[in-house]
């Protein structure tokens, strides 16, 4: 009879691949926590647009209720609800506010430790995102200021006139431009803001 023939434990020719690391490699894993502060700043712009709006209506209701009832020395009751979820609405902008504003410090630091004009994500570096987000961050800052604004006087407000301004202000965003975000969105493929 014959032997069936053993392996060896060591085969000279055995072949084991090995991962080589190229240098455009994030290592340090920059682009994942870019990736999650922009996708941070999308849904907290997703919540100021809603949150704007529902201002915008409230401001709307209270202004048929002033320009309905209108007396010099008269204040509506049904305002001080509306009022109430208006203020609901400026605090939930001022959390908006200030999420972008924590994620605009985090990338302002994160673009000083890469310091290289060299792509983060896609083709823009560092740097660049976090220009474009201190852009948004101010404008926002600017938005939030004038919401505050109408929120403290539009239940004060005789004027119908200046009511309706205080109403398109609020409807319409002055300083905060959707495009400032769109081309950042785009970079990291997430869809435009409505």
């Amino acid at each position: 009879m014959s032997n069936t023939p053993t392996k060896s434990k060591i085969e000279p020719n055995s072949f084991t691949p090995k991962e080589i690391t190229s240098p455009s490699k994030d290592t340090s894993g920059i682009s994942k926590t870019v990736y999650s502060h922009i996708t941070n700043i999308h849904r907290l712009l997703s919540d100021w647009s809603s949150l704007r709006d529902k201002g915008a209506k409230i401001c709307k209701s209270i202004s048929a209720i002033k320009l309905h009832e209108y007396e010099d020395n008269y204040y509506p009751h049904q305002t001080k609800p509306l009022i109430d979820n208006l203020l609901e609405a400026l605090d939930g902008l001022e959390n908006v506010v200030e999420g972008v504003n924590i994620s605009c410090n985090q990338m302002q630091a994160l673009s000083k430790l890469q310091y290289t004009k060299e792509p983060v994500i896609n083709t823009w570096s560092m740097c660049e995102i976090a220009e474009n987000i201190i852009k948004i961050n101010k404008t926002l800052q600017k938005e939030f200021n004038l919401k505050k604004v109408i929120t403290e006087n539009i239940a004060h407000c005789r004027d119908e006139n200046l009511i309706e301004v205080y109403v398109s202000a609020w409807e319409v965003d002055s300083y905060f431009s959707k495009e400032l975000s769109a081309y950042l969105f785009t970079e990291v493929g997430l869809p435009g803001i409505t």
